[in-house]
């Protein structure tokens, strides 16, 4: 479980507010053209696709209506081997949605990679986001859209709460405090992901901590919004 943050532009925001899937394309990385051969990838679904997808519904009878709809084809139909074109097509647009190149209006990325809960534990003392400011760095932001990583929907900051959450960060008291709240026993007893921490882990932690007071005051001091996610 990776956390993952990037500073975007006003206007994206916007866009990922209207439509939420943008943000998983800043998460998941673009899959090269190269992979694949459309001609070889059709041929396979038309001849497994759908029955493969018949048998996970047989596994899994809750998801009936909804492949039912987003295919256009019964479970019958499907056992008998029709809608294989339509599952490419499904396919296709999925991965037009994560592909792509870049995305208009993405600046600055920032991975905490595994330190993401220990940053923000010594940040705040709490397992969950509290009611400080700071709190909020790592586990705050309002939700957008669907959970497609598996841990929870993206998040996101609007300029004006990722240059409060740059204040809250940046005095000098802050990094004294959150290097004393450092405390392997204690955060290992708290379940702090990911676990098993021991003195040599300070330093991993506090030089996260100040990658993620640089980015939020680089977003600040741009005037741009922050869109996080664990991935």
């Amino acid at each position: 479980m990776l956390a993952h943050f990037i500073q975007v532009d006003a206007d994206l925001l916007g866009r990922i507010g209207e439509k939420p899937s943008l943000a998983e394309r800043l998460f998941q990385p673009d899959l090269p053209a190269a992979a694949f051969d459309p001609e070889r990838m059709r041929a396979a679904f038309l001849a497994r696709g759908p029955q493969l997808l018949a048998g996970t519904i047989d596994l899994h009878p809750s998801l009936r209506g909804q492949i039912e709809e987003s295919l256009g084809r019964t479970h019958e139909a499907l056992r008998s081997g029709e809608g294989g074109d339509a599952l490419f097509a499904l396919m296709q647009e999925h991965l037009g949605r994560r592909g792509g190149g870049p995305v208009e209006g993405a600046h600055r990325p920032l991975s905490l990679d595994k330190a993401w809960h220990g940053v923000h534990y010594v940040l705040c003392g709490e397992v969950e986001p509290g009611e400080s400011v700071a709190s909020g760095a790592v586990l705050g932001g309002a939700e957008i859209g669907e959970d497609f990583s598996g841990y929870g929907p993206a998040r996101c900051f609007p300029p004006a709460q990722t240059a409060e959450i740059a204040g809250a960060l940046a005095g000098p008291e802050v990094e004294r405090e959150a290097t004393e709240r450092f405390d392997p026993q204690r955060m290992t007893e708290l379940q702090i992901y990911p676990f098993g921490w021991d003195e040599d882990a300070r330093e991993w932690v506090m030089g996260a901590f100040r990658e993620l007071r640089s980015f939020y005051a680089d977003a600040a001091g741009e005037g741009l919004a922050v869109v996080t996610c664990l991935v």
